[in-house]
């Protein structure tokens, strides 16, 4: 990807960029460490869209990204409801997709699939049984989600496709 080459010339829009991707880093380490992602942290990446999209000054698509955040939460809501999604997942993908606005939201949602099926093949492959017992041995602790029965941390996946789309959210310039 070649986006990152195009960031945002002003401080500003650079400002909002590293915010943007700091509050999804911090998103992935708390799931990835405790396979929680605070309220706080998604309400506030949600809350930062208009105000970081009204100091910038560029034109906002305003409908298009109401539509999208409701479009994925509702789309979350009935995975959280069939138990395939964790509600802090559903949480970081609607505040994500609110970013992002509706013309982002497909390619949002491929990249989340993407890194999602990569990122469970790590976590299977940590969870084989000789893979499990030898880093158990060095490093004498692993995450929770290391263990069979655990769910594995979307928000990481969620948090890597984020990032990647970050230089081509709608409303940089």
């Amino acid at each position: 990807m070649d986006d990152w080459g195009s960031l945002p010339a002003s401080w500003s829009g650079q400002a909002v960029l590293a915010a943007f991707v700091f509050a999804l880093v911090m998103a992935a380490v708390s799931d990835f460490v405790s396979l929680r992602i605070p309220n706080w942290l998604t309400g506030t990446l949600a809350l930062a869209f208009p105000a970081a999209a009204l100091a910038l000054g560029h034109g906002v698509d305003w409908l298009s990204h109401l539509e999208a955040g409701l479009a994925v939460f509702t789309a979350g809501a009935m995975l959280f409801a069939c138990r395939m999604l964790g509600g802090g997942d559903v949480k970081l993908l609607a505040a994500t997709a609110f970013w992002t606005g509706l013309n982002l939201v497909p390619d949002l949602l491929v990249t989340v699939a993407f890194a999602g099926g990569v990122f469970a093949a790590f976590v299977l492959g940590i969870r084989h049984p000789v893979v499990h017992a030898t880093l158990l041995q060095v490093l004498r602790r692993l995450p929770a989600f290391a263990q069979k029965k655990m769910p594995i941390p979307y928000g990481v996946p969620i948090a890597i496709a984020g990032i990647l789309l970050a230089p081509r959210l709608p409303f940089l310039g």
